[in-house]
């Protein structure tokens, strides 16, 4: 099983979704009134996607969730 980790990203335009998607960050929820969405990621490339999202010109901030996606996997 791949460990996830939640990631939450305030935007200035929701034109950057797209780019965000080819990061690599599975979007789960988007708010285009407050300008934020939510995603995981997988843990292990998390730092890079990080930085990488911090680096975009329309990314004003990238927040850690601090829900436990671990709690969330569901097994058989």
């Amino acid at each position: 099983m791949v460990s996830r980790k939640g990631i939450t990203i305030y935007y200035v335009t929701p034109k950057v979704r797209q780019e965000i998607e080819r990061q690599g960050v599975n979007i789960v929820y988007q708010n285009d009134k407050r300008n934020y969405l939510t995603g995981y990621i997988d843990t292990n490339q998390y730092d890079r996607i990080k930085k990488q999202l911090e680096a975009m010109k329309n990314i004003k901030k990238v927040e850690e969730s601090l829900v436990d996606m671990d709690v969330l996997a569901f097994t058989e």
